[in-house]
């Protein structure tokens, strides 16, 4: 707990091997997703929005798996497999509407070479300033 009241990045903590503990003691990510009680509000506030745009950065060295960058994780129980986000619970059960936004063309996928965070101007311009910002 004191890592997560310190550091930002651990409240992002997700223990794959003990799904209760992680449950119990996130400060934040097990609430924004759900994991311990439905916020309807979330699932409110998340459809609103006209598209998720969810980018993966190939050679990502901060954000461990990468598949979380799109919602996906290590299958249960372990730390190996990994499973997308429409093999999750989360989706499957659309804890947070992701579900419903994917069927009605909400959520996009978009991946770019590089570390954590790392685009070149033209790529972030075209591909997500010019068709969602603008």
């Amino acid at each position: 707990s004191w890592v997560q009241e310190s550091l930002v990045q651990a409240t992002y903590w997700h223990d794959p091997l003990d799904e209760a503990v992680y449950k119990k003691e996130s400060q934040f990510l097990a609430d924004i997703n759900n994991e311990r009680k439905i916020n309807r509000t979330y699932i409110e506030n998340l459809n609103r929005l006209d598209k998720l745009v969810l980018v993966k950065f190939e050679s990502d060295s901060i954000v461990q798996p990468r598949e979380t960058e799109w919602f996906g994780f290590y299958a249960p129980g372990q730390a190996k497999r990994l499973q997308s986000l429409e093999q999750s619970d989360l989706y499957i059960q659309d804890r947070l509407g992701l579900k419903k936004m994917e069927e009605s063309g909400k959520l996009v996928f978009l991946s770019t070479p590089g570390d954590h965070l790392q685009f070149a101007q033209d790529w972030f311009i075209e591909k997500i300033l010019q068709p969602y910002l603008l």
